[in-house]
């Protein structure tokens, strides 16, 4: 596990206390360390390009609920090295997205909005514990 993982992961960790608290996350700390991370992992810019597609679709489909979603995607996305570990990615949103949607409107009542950057983050640290070296 390299340097730049374990900062992601705090990262993650600290953008979703803040996302659970006040359900809104400045973009200049999304954006900065966005582009921090592509001008790191230049070499994974596919699978970051990928990510957006995928998180695009799901803000279009109502899977995720904004832009500050988008760019963690991408992050996640950005750290990823190979095409298997990037469908691993999306099956493990897909799955656990859809868990975390289906727990928080039988828990909430179906209450509209919710915090999903905590899931991106359980994500990556399935990703991190299981694939990321």
């Amino acid at each position: 596990m390299n340097i730049l993982t374990i900062i992601v992961f705090i990262y993650l960790f600290i953008i979703s206390i803040i996302d659970l608290k006040h359900q809104e996350i400045p973009s200049v700390i999304l954006t900065g360390m966005l582009f921090v991370i592509s001008v790191v992992n230049i070499n994974n810019m596919i699978y970051g390009v990928l990510s957006f597609i995928i998180a695009y679709l799901l803000y279009e489909a109502d899977f995720i609920g904004g832009v500050a979603d988008i760019k963690i995607m991408v992050i996640i996305g950005l750290m990823l090295s190979t095409l298997s570990n990037f469908l691993i990615y999306v099956f493990i949103l897909l799955l656990f997205g859809t868990i975390w949607k289906i727990t928080l409107k039988y828990i909430l009542k179906n209450r509209q909005d919710f915090a999903f950057i905590p899931c991106l983050f359980f994500v990556y640290l399935f990703m991190v514990l299981n694939i990321i070296q």
